[in-house]
């Protein structure tokens, strides 16, 4: 009569090719897990929600708006402050995702007979200029998808369109790279290139510095609230001008801004930007005389820098964005990689074992 293995012989006999299955499937999880899972996380997430807050230079100068109706123009000594919020809105979805940012420069307090005074004593319109855009951008690649984007200047007026958007304005792809990176400038609508001025580490972050140079440009072009006409006398005393002859001036912007921007994520960790808008007469008034061609009335005169917690908040948003990548192409590929080498270890010693039994 034929003995019947026991059941512990039958599972001692399963302990190799238990393992050599484990060892592989642990091995071709390892190989697999980092392209597959880890390349499909390096996407701007669905769940962007970033505030950005800069305070404006001591030395900042902005129009008194409330001396508009007044008989002179009045620049004061200010501090101004800054803020941005960056929201992700539909239309979004595996491919794209939509970004809404709102962003307003305001005045918290004036500098008036060497004295600090709260802005709401002196002009009620503390706002110096607001923005809401709204752009579709390709979710690996960060850049307007060609889907129309919008921003919106005023709010008593409709937004605007901008049809043939290009470049970055809040945040860059995962791992970019490249020497033709450029910015788009929502304020002169113009986009410009990205300057790469070396690397820095802020916030324990790796990040490149970049720089954008906007350009002189006039604001009346695209919008009707960057012209003003008053008064000669509101402006000053010209030669040869009567003060009550009405001069027509426009809003002229120009910007130097510094990005700090997360290598591995493309968050803007840091952001500096020195403004400087000023009204100017137009050509045919400014064609009269050598005194109206170099007059210049500041509007806003400011560096704005981001706040300490601003900072640390994008920072935070990067390493939450970078851990699961991390995890999934260096941890999980090493760990499974050891865990199958060892299940296959396993199996060859066991079989080894069983074969100088038999």
């Amino acid at each position: 009569m034929t003995e019947t293995p026991s059941p512990r012989l039958r599972a001692r006999d399963l302990l190799a090719p238990v393992a050599f299955f484990l060892g592989a499937l642990l091995l071709a999880a390892a190989i697999a897990v980092g392209p597959v899972v880890g390349e499909s996380l390096k996407k701007i997430p669905l769940d962007v929600d970033l505030t950005w807050v800069a305070d404006g230079s001591d030395s900042s100068r902005v129009l008194n708006r409330c001396t508009i109706d007044e008989p002179h123009a009045q620049v004061l000594d200010a501090q101004v402050q800054q803020r941005r919020r960056i929201v992700a809105v539909r239309p979004a979805d595996s491919d794209v995702v939509t970004l809404q940012a709102g962003t307003s420069l305001g005045v918290s307090e004036y500098s008036v007979d060497g004295k600090s005074v709260d802005a709401d004593e002196v002009c009620k319109e503390q706002t110096l200029a607001a923005t809401i855009d709204r752009v579709t951008i390709d979710r690996r690649t960060a850049l307007p998808t060609g889907q129309p984007s919008e921003v919106q200047y005023d709010d008593k007026k409709g937004a605007v369109q901008l049809p043939d958007r290009t470049g970055f304005t809040y945040l860059l792809p995962f791992e970019f790279s490249g020497s033709d990176l450029r910015y788009f400038d929502i304020v002169s609508r113009t986009s410009v290139p990205l300057v790469r001025k070396g690397t820095e580490t802020v916030e324990g972050r790796e990040t490149s510095h970049f720089t954008a140079s906007i350009a002189d440009t006039d604001l009346s072009r695209s919008d009707t609230r960057a012209v003003i006409t008053r008064p000669a006398s509101w402006f000053g005393s010209f030669p040869g001008v009567r003060p009550d002859r009405p001069l027509t001036a426009t809003l002229h912007h120009r910007a130097e801004r510094d990005l700090f921007v997360d290598e591995t994520t493309g968050v803007i960790i840091d952001e500096r930007v020195r403004i400087l808008e000023e009204y100017r007469f137009t050509p045919t008034i400014a064609a009269n005389s050598p005194e109206l061609a170099d007059f210049a009335l500041t509007n806003v005169d400011t560096t704005v820098h981001s706040d300490r917690e601003s900072v640390q908040d994008a920072a935070d948003a990067a390493s939450s964005r970078d851990w699961p990548v991390v995890l999934t192409t260096l941890i999980l590929p090493i760990v499974l990689g050891v865990l199958g080498l060892a299940a296959l270890t396993f199996g060859v010693v066991v079989t080894v074992r069983d074969r100088r039994r038999r």
